[in-house]
């Protein structure tokens, strides 16, 4: 590998830990050539990041402050004490108890293999039943730690930049659903198998039994938006599924079982809704401020939300509430005042 010359530091020779040579004399060349990693010094890396993620997992819980995860005597890396909190504190808000219970036992055991291995590649051949539950387990840890980045503001969200790649975590939460299509039969065998059969059930009884056709326990603004009428159905209209999965839990009592089933709500948007929020759509993002306002309100028992939901729900705010439609101002009111962004004319 050599030198990409990018100054002060190159990003090749950043990675590789050695000093810029700027294809600068023999002896400096020499020097990265001798200071490559190769498979010895490879293996070695992962055996020790296996320790360090093992001492992690045995480290006593009570050491750790949930108020103040690194303090300034703490010498662990902030990554370790991230992990440590996921597994003694952030599992704790899952609302589904199986659920729960999966991820803080066999998920970190599998997920943590296929992590040491090659995802992309997992994800590139066939899913079987030696990969099923890694992939899974892994695919549900990227989407958890995608919406809870470090230090993220308003100002970062695609909304307000219009940089496509930054609505890439809300397109990785339809992940998990794509890979249960793939899985097939195996799913029966996996480790999710009775965690996924009970959300299973639940599901159908919260979406199945409603209406299926129409505007009937829409909101009404936003059924006009959303060009729906009596007649319209999922198959007719992008917006109309998100839709009727908000009217469905936007009504439903507020505790810890139902805030999991309303955070489902991002892993179930499709393709092409997707693809209306990448262009800025206001219909599309009125929804989706609808529902972030709502989980919003349900922070109590989802505390990841302060990491992206709530700044993403206040960058929609602030890029629709100039609009002149007052459908779109009246729609902004509720997730305006769940996320604590004060509207211009409110």
């Amino acid at each position: 590998m050599q030198c990409d010359e990018t100054r002060p530091f190159c990003r090749r020779c950043e990675k590789l830990g050695t000093p810029c040579s700027y294809g600068g004399s023999p002896q400096s060349q020499d020097l990265q050539k001798m200071e490559e990693p190769d498979g010895t010094v490879f293996s070695l890396s992962l055996k020790d990041l296996e320790s360090m993620v093992n001492r992690v997992l045995a480290t006593d819980s009570d050491c750790l402050d949930i108020c103040t995860l690194k303090t300034a005597n703490d010498t662990r890396p902030v990554t370790a004490i991230a992990f440590q909190h996921f597994m003694n504190y952030s599992t704790d808000a899952v609302g589904n108890p199986s659920i729960r219970h999966v991820m803080k036992s066999d998920m970190i055991r599998v997920a943590f293999g296929q992590a040491i291995k090659a995802y992309q590649a997992a994800l590139s051949s066939k899913v079987s039943p030696q990969n099923v539950d890694a992939l899974l387990s892994t695919c549900m840890f990227m989407g958890i730690t995608s919406v809870c980045p470090d230090r993220f503001e308003p100002t970062d969200s695609w909304v307000l930049t219009n940089a496509p790649g930054a609505m890439n975590w809300l397109c990785l939460q339809s992940g998990i659903r794509t890979i249960i299509k793939l899985a097939g039969p195996y799913i029966q065998s996996s480790i999710w198998a009775s965690a996924f059969q009970q959300t299973h059930k639940e599901e159908v009884q919260l979406y199945e039994q409603g209406v299926t056709q129409g505007r009937e326990g829409l909101d009404p603004d936003l059924a006009d938006l959303c060009g729906i009428d009596d007649s319209t159905t999922a198959s007719m209209n992008p917006y109309y599924e998100p839709l009727r999965i908000l009217a469905a839990i936007s009504h439903l009592e507020k505790n810890m079982k139902n805030a999991a089933q309303c955070a489902s709500f991002m892993g179930r948007l499709e393709n092409d809704f997707l693809a209306l929020l990448r262009e800025r759509d206001p219909p599309a993002l009125l929804i989706l401020a609808q529902w972030m306002g709502l989980i919003c309100t349900l922070s109590e028992w989802q505390p990841w939300i302060e990491g992206r939901i709530r700044g993403e729900c206040t960058a929609i705010c602030m890029y629709l509430e100039h609009s002149a439609d007052p459908r779109i101002q009246r729609l902004l009111l509720f997730p305006a005042s769940a996320c604590g962004y004060h509207l211009a004319y409110a």
